[in-house]
Parts: C-alpha cells; structure tokens; sequence
C-alpha cells in the first residue's frame, strides 16, 4: 500500500492519531530527536511491542504508549547494535586464529588444497576477489596472491558470511566438534542486521518475522542457568533475534581465549544490562513483553559474564 509522505509536523499529528503521546518527551522534543537522532519509519516500528485496543472507540489505537518509550528503545536498540558487533568482530578474529591454528597442526593439509575445495564449492568466490582487487583496501594483497591464495591469506579479504562458509568447509573435511563448525551461520545474520542498523528490539513481541529451531546444545545449556523454567526457555528462544544473541554470547565464551578482550566485553555487557537498559525500567513497567525479554537477557549475560556456564 502507498503511503503518504509526511512532514515531522504531520508525522507528530498522525502518531497522536494512533494514540501515541507526548507527555514525557514534548512535541518540540520529539521533532529535535526525529531531525538529528532517529527518523519516524524506523522509531515507529518499536511500537509492535506495545499493545492496541481491540474494541470501542479508541480501537487500532496503542494503549498508554508515549514516545519517549520509543525513543528509550531506539536508543537501547543502538547501544545492543554496537556490543553485538564488537562481539562478532572479535569472535571472527578468534575464529581465524583457531582455524590457522588448527590447519598448522593437521598434517594432510598444506593450506592450498582447502582453497582449491572452496573455489570448487564456491567458484563466485574467485570472481569476488578479482572484483575486489580494482576497489578494496586488499588491492595490494590480492594482487600478490591472486593465483597463489593458501588459508593464511585469504581469510585476510574475505567477508564474514564467506569465511564462515571457508571454516565450515575445512571442519567439515577435518571434523572438530569444538570448532562449533555447524552453529555459527546464524551469527553471520545477526551480525549483518546490527552492521546493516536494523532494528533488533522492535520483534520482542510475537509473532516474529521467521520461525526457528533453537539449537539443542545451547538449549541445554541455557536450561541450566538458575531460575530460567522451561516454558520461559521455550517462549524466549523461539525469538529469533535473543536466540541468535545468546548464540553469540555462548560461542563468545567459548571461542575467545585472550582473557583481556573477555574481561573488557563482558565489562560493557554487564553495563549495558544491568546499568543502562534499566535506566528508564518505569517506562515498561507494564509492558510484559518488554520486561519478560529483559529479565530472560539479565538471567543470560549474568550468568556468562559472572561465571562460564
């Protein structure tokens, strides 16, 4: 359906159309915020989190929703972006290193034939890097190796989603089930939606935009943490996005080995958790959608950041 284009004055009419208010932050507020922070397509899709009149005159209109909670989410929803990154920026450094690693020891491999495998699974792969060759930061080392590519140097200009499928493809001929070869795909997705500045907290609420099997192992995992009952684990990890970010956080704990670069992650997790998201708790106070998710995250992070599970 075509939509009208509206003004910021026309996107405040028609938000209070919809029953949205304006007693916390101000119509002059919410303006400043939508021309310098966030813009209405993107802040408005928080909303599916909240609750609608069903019936009577005020029916499709949300009940008791201001925008300053948009505006908090929105917000959270940055600050979750940026850890989420970090996160996979680091794992997929670790992830090279035990990969490296582990061909230096595997005797039947000379870090060549791997690559000669990979072309063959996927030949676009060479056509990729000649492509970026004329426009990637890689020139120079891409044009050193371009027809004599071993494991130790592609991974240097490949893309996350494609390392991924060059690490599940070398676990795959030398099987390790501590390489956690067959969990990782959904972190390449998760990491693209946070690269990409999709919002992630706008599906707290059912139903979610794809269906998905939990993992069983993390799933095991997760049941052991104090406190999580089953019907929460169940309704919890069938949302995509906190099933893919626990993912992460357990892959997390058990890939990365510089005790450093744990220690300072899990320090900005737990601000973010148990400082920052909370800051304005009032706001979701009735929001059991948004206070059920945030608990089942606390319950998660504290237990991986205080301890390994």
């Amino acid at each position: 359906m075509i939509k009208e284009k509206l003004s910021l004055d026309e996107q405040i009419a028609h938000m209070k159309t919809k029953g949205i208010q304006f007693n916390i932050t101000t119509e002059e507020q919410a303006r400043d915020f939508l021309t310098k922070s966030n813009y209405y397509f993107k802040l408005k899709a928080y909303a599916k989190n909240f609750d609608k009149y069903q019936h009577g005159e005020k029916k499709g209109n949300y009940i008791n929703l201001e925008f300053a909670y948009l505006k908090e989410l929105s917000t959270l929803d940055m600050h979750f972006r940026h850890l989420i990154i970090e996160m996979c920026l680091t794992l997929e450094h670790a992830l090279k290193i035990r990969l490296l690693n582990d061909c230096g020891k595997q005797e039947q491999e000379d870090g060549y034939q791997i690559i000669a495998a990979f072309y063959t699974r996927y030949p676009e792969i060479q056509s990729e890097i000649k492509r970026k060759a004329t426009a990637s930061v890689c020139h120079d080392l891409i044009t050193k190796h371009i027809d004599t590519f071993a494991l130790w140097n592609i991974v240097e200009i490949l893309s996350f989603g494609e390392f991924i499928n060059l690490y599940q493809l070398y676990y795959e001929k030398y099987e390790d089930k501590s390489s956690f070869s067959k969990a990782i795909f959904p972190i390449k997705l998760l990491r693209n939606a946070a690269a990409h500045n999709n919002c992630l907290l706008n599906s707290l609420a059912k139903p979610y935009s794809i269906e998905i099997k939990a993992n069983e192992k993390l799933t095991r995992v997760v049941s052991s943490i104090p406190n999580i009952g089953k019907r929460e684990l169940r309704n919890k990890m069938s949302n995509p996005v906190i099933h893919d970010f626990v993912l992460l956080l357990y892959l997390f704990d058990r890939i990365v080995e510089s005790e450093d670069t744990r220690s300072k992650t899990y320090e900005k997790l737990n601000h973010f958790i148990n400082e920052r998201a909370p800051r304005h708790k009032d706001y979701f106070a009735k929001n059991q959608v948004v206070v059920t998710s945030y608990r089942f995250m606390k319950k998660i992070v504290d237990a991986f950041t205080e301890s390994s599970v």
